[in-house]
């Protein structure tokens, strides 16, 4: 069976709600930034301060590229929906979930120092433009989308597997 992948701003919930959707389904889980993590020894905001943010790009392209993602959820950064070719492949062999939360609520999610996180194009962009720009492109990639603000985690799971047991 495709395996599912959860796209949105950093602090949509990706990782925690893949989580738990993982262990409903009996399915896999795997978080990007863990296998970075463990692939290079360095968490992603400090590969991006010692690499650059072009360096960390390829090589989320790289090592999405390579996953076997059948009964998986997977939970990419946000940063994912700049490779055209991850993003193929991603479209491909999963269903993708455009985890779409408000911006006022990714602003109290991320906290006061979101430049610490590594969050690519926020130091240049700001929040809004850089949340305006990856809507755009979250909603080109997802297969669906789901709006959320108050509802809490176990209604966004059951409304994706809902979607994906009735597709």
């Amino acid at each position: 069976m495709k395996g599912i992948t959860l796209i949105g701003m950093p602090g949509a919930g990706k990782s925690t709600i893949g989580k738990k959707l993982a262990d409903s389904l009996g399915w896999k889980f795997l978080d990007l930034d863990i296998l970075i993590q463990e692939k290079t020894g360095l968490a992603p905001a400090e590969f991006i301060g010692k690499n650059g943010d072009t360096a960390f790009l390829e090589l989320e392209e790289e090592l999405s590229l390579d996953l076997n993602l059948a009964e998986t959820v997977f939970a990419p950064g946000g940063s994912i929906i700049y490779s055209t070719r991850a993003m193929n492949k991603l479209k491909s062999e999963t269903q993708i979930f455009y985890l779409d939360l408000p911006l006022e609520e990714v602003k109290k999610r991320l906290g006061p120092k979101p430049l610490e996180r590594g969050i690519i194009g926020l130091a240049r962009w700001g929040l809004e433009g850089l949340f305006t720009e990856r809507h755009y492109l979250y909603q080109t990639y997802a297969h669906q989308t789901i709006s959320f603000s108050d509802a809490g985690d176990q209604d966004v799971i059951e409304q994706i597997k809902k979607i994906v047991f009735l597709a």
